[in-house]
């Protein structure tokens, strides 16, 4: 077997290339850029790189005239799938990230590769329909993908011959959207469980931390909202991520009553989870959310909402807790009791500790090993 796999970003790209170059699979990994820190065990004359698309990105992004004519995004993305298709030659599965692959996958298919498509996300459409529905209650405007986008996106679900997605909320918005389920391939993400672990804490503030873009998409005002009303003594919220320009003045109306970290290099984030009493997640829409299984494996209680797709590993009232998406109610009760019983809070820590073992990237490897061997079996029928 021999397989391509083509992303023109980062995401878990390199997770993937370890496995199936440790079963001796890997011809090529293509990618935008190579990060020494997560190309460890991949061997660098597998990876062809092609960083010229972010560049352009970048340019087409700071340029006001060239960006009021087309979608930077889509340029760099486009740009990526043109130049990445002069690396595909003859391989067994063409493996590739949505929206860089419409050109290189014909290439590949027409030397006789299974085309798989990886999507971590819901189906651009229900995130649409979601956040739209949110901005419109807050009284912003929403900017929607572009059509362009949208359509290469469809277009690439059409003509792949299979759909990797993350298990649970995002595989189900593809169904609900009409993708033929026999296309999905649903797969649970990993999460390193020897660079997040438990630590005891260096202080006694119940501190509640959220991990991403500071956004109406991740449902932060629900949480700032909940935390205002609760007015708990010895507490802190901390908001650690970029914030969304078009999220401000909502933040704006919470100023004093959150610690804003800033970004935070990935490497940094154990000592953050360290810190830390329960991480809160109550996203709109969220396809899987790596931070909320790095944060049980660091040995933290989490709070998500029915719309992020790691509630597949989180067991509710075990590890954590799962509520309804805009449930500030919700919020309050399940973060008052952990406030309130620290023996609870702690037993369900390491519960979520002991859950999260289970999904290493290692398991995650096995899995998208047995769906090559599968679907090679099934084209060969």
């Amino acid at each position: 077997m021999q397989v391509i796999i083509s992303v023109g970003g980062t995401f878990h790209a390199f997770e993937v290339a370890r496995t199936v170059q440790a079963a001796g699979y890997l011809k090529r990994l293509i990618i935008n850029q190579v990060h020494p820190t997560l190309a460890w065990g991949v061997d660098r004359q597998l990876i062809q790189t092609i960083p010229w698309p972010d560049y352009t990105g970048r340019l087409v992004q700071k340029t006001p005239g060239l960006r009021r004519l087309v979608a930077w995004n889509g340029v760099k993305d486009n740009l990526f799938d043109v130049m990445a298709s002069r690396y595909v030659d003859k391989c067994d599965i063409f493996h590739v990230w949505n929206h860089y692959g419409l050109y290189s996958l014909r290439k590949a298919k027409k030397q006789g590769a299974v085309i798989i498509i990886e999507r971590s996300s819901a189906h651009p459409i229900t995130q649409y329909q979601l956040l739209t529905e949110e901005y419109e209650r807050y009284g912003l405007a929403f900017t929607a993908m572009n059509n362009r986008i949208l359509e290469k996106h469809l277009q690439e679900y059409e003509e792949a011959d299979y759909i990797m997605i993350s298990a649970g909320f995002a595989c189900d918005s593809m169904v609900a959207q009409g993708v033929p389920p026999q296309k999905l391939l649903p797969v649970t993400l990993g999460v390193n469980i020897e660079q997040f672990l438990p630590a005891p804490k260096s202080d006694n503030i119940f501190r509640v931390i959220v991990v991403g873009m500071v956004s109406l998409q991740k449902g932060t005002h629900y949480l700032l909202e909940a935390f205002k009303q609760l007015a708990l003594p010895r507490a802190e919220l901390v908001l650690i991520g970029a914030i969304d320009e078009a999220f401000r003045s909502v933040l704006s109306q919470y100023q004093g009553l959150f610690t804003y970290a800033g970004k935070v290099p990935h490497g940094q984030l154990p000592a953050e989870y360290n810190r830390a009493s329960l991480l809160v997640l109550p996203s709109i829409q969220d396809g899987f959310a790596m931070v909320v299984a790095e944060a049980m494996a660091s040995g933290l209680p989490v709070i998500i909402s029915e719309n992020v797709g790691a509630k597949q590993i989180v067991r509710d009232g075990v590890d954590g807790f799962i509520v309804p998406i805009r449930d500030v109610e919700a919020l309050k009760e399940k973060i008052l009791f952990l406030y309130e019983n620290e023996p609870a809070r702690q037993q369900m820590g390491q519960a979520a500790r002991r859950q999260v073992l289970q999904f290493t990237w290692d398991r995650y490897g096995r899995e998208v090993l047995a769906y090559y061997r599968s679907v090679l079996t099934a084209e060969s029928q």
